[in-house]
C-alpha cells in the first residue's frame, strides 16, 4: 500500500498555483483527498508574503477524515523561501506527520546560500545543489512549463531537482495533451501534465488556465492499485488585506 506521505508529496509536487508575474500572489485553495472511490479527508494550500521582500511561506495542511486520521494523523508542510531574478532561493523547509510511525518521518532543512550546504534537523550536512528546491518549491518551479515559453506546448518537458530528507532526486515533468474534467469546484478545461522519469508507477495531473494555472485534479496509481488522487474542493481565494492600524487621536 502506497504511504500517505508519499502522496501528499506528490500532491505538493503537481500544485502549480498562479502563472507567470502571478505565481507568488497570495492564495488559498482546497482539495478533496480521495483513494478509488473513498474520500480521505481534505487538504489546504496557502501562499503569503514573508516579513522580508521578495520572500513567501508556503504551507500546506492535510486533514484526514476521523477513519483514517488514528493512522496518518494530520500532516503539514512549510516552506520559506525567496525570489532572485524569477528563481526560488529556499530558506528553510519543514515536515511533520502525527499518528502511527511519524517520528520516523519527520524531518526539517535549513539552506545556506553562501555555504550552498543544507543541513537537517539531525545536525547533517550535504551539498545543496545548484537550482534545487524543496518538496513544496518543486510545484511552483513547474509552472515554467505553462508560462509564456516560445515551444509548442505540446513539446515542453521540465527537470527539478529535489532536496528531500535524505536524498537528492529529479523530477522530469512534460506536457502531455489537454483534457475537460469535471472536479467538485466544476468543469474546467486543463493542461494535463505527467512526470515522465518514473517507471513504477503513473502520476498525471491537470491544471485550469482559467484559475491562472491552479492544480485541480492530481491522480498517482502504482500497478493495480487504487488511484489515490486530490480534486479541487472549491475555487481559490485571495486572502483580505489586513486592516491598517487606526491613526493616533
Amino acid at each position: 500500500m502506497t504511504r500517505m506521505p508519499a502522496l501528499l508529496t506528490l500532491i505538493l509536487l503537481a500544485m502549480a498555483s498562479q502563472a507567470q508575474a502571478g505565481r507568488f500572489d497570495p492564495h488559498q485553495a482546497g482539495y478533496t483527498l480521495y483513494r478509488g472511490k473513498s474520500v480521505l479527508g481534505e487538504a489546504s494550500v496557502q501562499l503569503e508574503a514573508a516579513d522580508s521582500p521578495d520572500c513567501y511561506v508556503y504551507s500546506y495542511t492535510a486533514r484526514p477524515s476521523w477513519l483514517f486520521r488514528w493512522a496518518t494523523g494530520n500532516i503539514t508542510e512549510r516552506s520559506e523561501f525567496c525570489v532572485e531574478n524569477g528563481r526560488l532561493k529556499p530558506t528553510a523547509y519543514r515536515y511533520h506527520r502525527s499518528g502511527i510511525g511519524a517520528d520516523d518521518e519527520n524531518f526539517s532543512l535549513s539552506f545556506d546560500a553562501q555555504r550552498q550546504i543544507v543541513t537537517d534537523h539531525t545536525g547533517a550536512e550535504r551539498e545543496w545543489p545548484q537550482g534545487a528546491v524543496d518538496r513544496m518549491g518543486v510545484q511552483l518551479e513547474a509552472l515554467r512549463l505553462v508560462e509564456g515559453m516560445s515551444i509548442p506546448v505540446e513539446e515542453r518537458r521540465l527537470t527539478v531537482t529535489i532536496v528531500d530528507d535524505d536524498r537528492i532526486k529529479d523530477y522530469t515533468l512534460a506536457v502531455v495533451g489537454s483534457e475537460t474534467i469535471e472536479v467538485p469546484a466544476g468543469r474546467f478545461e486543463t493542461i494535463r501534465i505527467e512526470r515522465i522519469n518514473d517507471p513504477r508507477k503513473t502520476t498525471r495531473f491537470w491544471v485550469a488556465p482559467a484559475l491562472d494555472n491552479l492544480l485541480v485534479k492530481v491522480e498517482q496509481q502504482r500497478k493495480d492499485d487504487p488511484v489515490i488522487g486530490i480534486a479541487l474542493k472549491s475555487p481559490p481565494q485571495t486572502p483580505a488585506p489586513e486592516p491598517a492600524p487606526s491613526p493616533t487621536p
